[in-house]
């Protein structure tokens, strides 16, 4: 049983109910119009004891029971709208979703709901490009390149999405070479990491691995990104979507997917820092970046370079990190998840406690009314940082919540939690780097 939401001229559920097996479809649109214009349609084809016919902004009016829901014709944002206005009523439901637009951030929601993207196809019809997705409910993880272009297009390379691709490459190098913006080249690199299957994962422990988004072959300094997750996953927001930005100022970057293994505390830093040092491309130095647990994880392998034989780093970048063990401001989930029955070895962990002489220059900002990580964390190593008389350059913003990534609409959970002036931060810590 399925429904077909938006179903204009109901030409999806004719085709639906004629050839494939399917037994019986909801006809669902918020206009009479298109849903006048189904009826006709489905009645000429003989269908319409087969179908129902409801008015309803997506499925809010709809109390049904369906096995697929069918969204097509509008843009990603709209569907993801519809899909987050009715979430109790699609829970555990297959999703066979074709965007106009966004497609990457429809991937992205479902990746956050917990959805597995088991079909793509690509396709282009009288010139222009279209996918279309099949997803259902079960939790997988993905890397950003993998949601932006699709997990199995992003393998499969079909002919459609690289003549589209190879097209907006063309469009976009052709701006640069008149313009010269440095924010062309992040989709410049974005098309040539598809088109020309630069990136490389690399597993260094098990289902562990890390991306490579190298430029070229020549010596650079390389740029380590964590992204957060409360040691339970990495977010897909905190990862290579923030790498091309590195790469747009000329530094090589890996970005590390930690937790597809859930190894523990007492392998999981060794394993990452042993993974550092063998990266295949010549390193001048290393700037190591965190984003919430993964700002913890970066700041312990920077507590301590010599134990675990890290040489090189030249700074640390941390954004809304966890660090302290202190009652007040603890994220008891990371600690638990990092540290499992070992949880009363958590002050050991308390990074703002292990910060010495050797710890790295600084970089970090934090939002003052993050609810999910206090910027009590931030605040404490910042003293550490100070009574030691170290470098440091800390940010903060006065409004604005967890997990904001680059705080652009198309890294943030949701597109009210876009802020461009807490986005801001990229621009500082690229003058911090170019120093």
């Amino acid at each position: 049983m399925i429904c077909d939401i938006g179903c204009d001229h109901g030409l999806t559920i004719i085709e639906a109910l004629s050839n494939y097996d399917i037994e019986f479809a909801y006809a669902i649109d918020i206009n009479k119009e298109p849903l006048e214009r189904a009826q006709i349609n489905i009645s000429k084809n003989n269908l319409s004891n087969q179908v129902s016919f409801l008015l309803s902004d997506g499925l809010k009016q709809a109390n049904i029971d369906f096995d697929l829901a069918i969204i097509s014709g509008m843009g990603g944002l709209m569907i993801n709208k519809i899909i987050s206005e009715s979430i109790a009523k699609f829970k555990g439901k297959d999703l066979l979703l074709s965007p106009q637009g966004d497609n990457n951030l429809v991937r992205l929601y479902l990746a956050q709901l917990g959805y597995a993207i088991v079909k793509e196809e690509a396709i282009i019809d009288n010139n222009k490009y279209y996918e279309i997705l099949l997803a259902k409910p079960n939790k997988k993880s993905y890397n950003y390149l993998e949601l932006y272009y699709g997990p199995i297009i992003y393998q499969k390379r079909p002919i459609a999405a690289l003549k589209h691709y190879q097209k907006l490459l063309t469009i976009k190098e052709k701006a640069y070479n008149i313009t010269k913006k440095v924010d062309l080249l992040v989709d410049i690199n974005l098309y040539k990491y598809f088109l020309e299957d630069k990136m490389n994962k690399v597993n260094y422990y098990k289902e562990n691995y890390y991306t490579t988004l190298f430029i070229d072959e020549k010596p650079r300094d390389l740029i380590v990104i964590f992204p957060g997750g409360g040691y339970d996953h990495t977010s897909p927001r905190e990862a290579e979507n923030v790498g091309l930005k590195y790469n747009a100022l000329g530094f090589n970057v890996i970005v590390f997917h930690y937790r597809e293994t859930l190894d523990d505390y007492k392998t999981l830093f060794k394993n990452i820092a042993n993974a550092i040092k063998t990266v295949p491309t010549k390193v001048t130095g290393i700037y190591l970046n965190g984003f919430s647990a993964g700002g913890h994880l970066a700041m312990h392998l920077a507590n301590k370079l010599d134990l675990y034989g890290l040489t090189n780093v030249l700074g640390v970048i941390l954004c809304y990190p966890v660090i302290s063990a202190k009652k007040e401001c603890i994220h008891q989930g990371s600690f638990a998840n990092l540290l499992g029955t070992d949880i009363a070895k958590k002050d050991l962990f308390s990074e703002e406690l292990n910060v010495n002489k050797n710890s790295p220059k600084l970089f970090i900002w934090h939002t003052i009314t993050d609810e999910s990580v206090p910027v009590l964390n931030s605040l404490y190593l910042i003293e550490a940082y100070q009574k030691l008389g170290l470098n440091f350059e800390a940010h903060f913003y006065n409004t604005g919540g967890h997990g904001l990534s680059l705080a652009t609409s198309d890294a943030v959970a949701k597109s009210e939690d876009a802020n461009s002036h807490i986005a801001s931060w990229f621009n500082l810590v690229s003058e911090w780097l170019l120093q």
